[in-house]
């Protein structure tokens, strides 16, 4: 870790700047000495990362509008909604996997293509 370039005392926090090879460094720094916020400046752009988890609470509307948009999970990844979900794509929707599963509890599932549509399966089960 580089001296920092400045430190700021926040509560029961401090924040420190640091600049490094790489660019910029701006962290939080909690009292048992972890980092719970760090954000990296680089010719990239920004990078936040987390210590620990991260919960968004919105009462309005959340979205979220780049050039590419990924979303990993490393254990796993849960989409859910208490309405209807909507998947709109002016390219093709691909799936990789094991096994991919879409149910509707209530309501329909509707599967429309411009072109074919295409099933390809050791069995087409239909009505099971």
């Amino acid at each position: 870790m580089a001296e920092p370039l400045a430190e700021i005392p926040v509560d029961d926090y401090r924040l420190t700047i640091e600049r490094s090879e790489r660019g910029s460094v701006i962290r939080l720094h909690d009292g048992d000495g972890g980092v719970p916020l760090r954000v990296e400046l680089g010719p990239e752009g920004p990078v936040l990362v987390l210590g620990s988890g991260l919960t968004i609470a919105v009462a309005g509307e959340l979205s979220f509008d780049a050039q590419r948009v990924a979303i990993r999970g490393r254990e796993g990844v849960h989409l859910s909604s208490d309405g209807d979900t909507t998947i709109e794509s002016e390219g093709d929707i691909l799936t990789r996997g094991r096994e991919q599963v879409m149910e509707a509890r209530l309501g329909d599932v509707r599967l429309k293509a411009n072109d074919d549509v295409k099933i390809n399966g050791e069995r087409i089960r239909l009505n099971c």
